[in-house]
């Protein structure tokens, strides 16, 4: 079989598509050989050899590569596109866990900046988990609720807010996830009940009784107004805005959403390969790079902001009507908690 200037011998076909799936998945200026002689711990004749077809993959070989880049075997098969292979970060009630949880998401969005035409294309049932790491305290908030009232890590089961979030998590690798995301181009499609989760959230720990005092809780309701009106600023601009609260460049598409997204779901292309994210158990992912999921998933994604109004550059008066709308729920939450009697 010809292939180009490559003559692939009988048997070598399963290995020329694995090769060219390995190209599609790492940056273009990567050597593909380089990263072979470090992952597998051979020659660079070795690595050449493998990548010409004329030496097979040992099984323990495409295992560690598959490993390494988060390619399931069964992307090789087109043939079965009704199979499909998702990877997950396993988290459980061990805060070591949730650090890894942080550090492979770092990765993640660090491995797509890399590549020449990176684009996140995300329908935000929630608000974007990035955008809360933007303010201290509030990301400290999102930490404590994740890992007290969804992990169920015991450690914390007696602590209240305010929560000393540099005691369990480097504070840094927000700012790095915040900064990452806000420099990747991106689409978002949100809709009027994208911020409720937070605010649910801040409002059942003031009824729990997980805040110390109102004036912890205001200061989380006072952030998240801050990110609401940056949210706003990167609508009128049609550019994300960076950690330090300045422009990254980046150019940021959004929409307003009448219908029920459903869930966080993000379809991440990177020239030409892609990977959908979907949401569960809060605030956690399973991830494929499923060719017939990935068309299915972008057609919904597509079909979706079809349906839905552009607010960033345009539509002036429907932006500023839906962030106003957003901001006098925040303020009706701080009212609450301003006129509850505290025990």
């Amino acid at each position: 079989m010809d292939n180009g200037n490559l003559q692939i011998k009988e048997g070598y076909l399963f290995q020329y598509r694995f090769i060219q799936l390995l190209k599609s998945l790492i940056p273009k200026q990567v050597n593909l050989a380089k990263e072979l002689i470090d992952v597998l711990d051979i020659s660079q004749d070795g690595a050449y050899r493998r990548l010409r077809c004329e030496t097979a993959f040992s099984l323990d070989e495409a295992v560690k590569i598959c490993f390494h880049y988060s390619v399931p075997l069964e992307a090789l098969n087109n043939e079965v596109p009704d199979v499909v292979t998702f990877h997950f970060h396993e988290l459980d009630n061990e805060v070591a866990r949730f650090r890894g949880y942080l550090s492979g998401l770092t990765q993640q969005l660090s491995a797509f900046r890399k590549h020449q035409a990176p684009h996140i294309h995300y329908a935000a049932e929630d608000i974007p988990m990035f955008y809360h790491f933007g303010w201290p305290e509030l990301a400290a908030f999102k930490v404590l609720y994740w890992m007290k009232s969804i992990l169920n890590v015991p450690a914390l089961e007696q602590i209240r807010f305010p929560f000393d979030v540099a005691e369990w998590i480097d504070p840094q690798v927000f700012e790095q996830l915040y900064q990452l995301y806000a420099e990747i181009p991106g689409t978002e499609i949100w809709s009027d009940e994208t911020i409720e989760s937070t605010l649910q959230q801040i409002r059942f720990y003031w009824d729990a009784g997980f805040f110390e005092n109102k004036d912890s809780a205001l200061v989380i309701l006072n952030q998240t107004e801050e990110m609401i009106r940056r949210m706003a600023r990167q609508a009128e601009t049609g550019q994300k805005i960076g950690y330090n609260g300045a422009s990254t460049g980046a150019p940021l598409k959004m929409y307003l959403c009448d219908l029920m997204i459903g869930n966080n779901s993000i379809y991440v292309e990177t020239g030409d390969s892609a990977a959908s994210f979907i949401g569960y158990n809060t605030f956690n992912s399973i991830m494929t790079k499923n060719e017939a999921f990935n068309q299915q998933h972008w057609r919904w994604m597509e079909n979706l902001s079809k349906k839905s109004i552009q607010i960033s550059g345009m539509a002036e008066k429907i932006r500023n009507q839906f962030f106003k709308g957003q901001l006098r729920k925040v303020e009706a939450l701080k009212q609450h908690i301003v006129s509850d009697i505290e025990d």
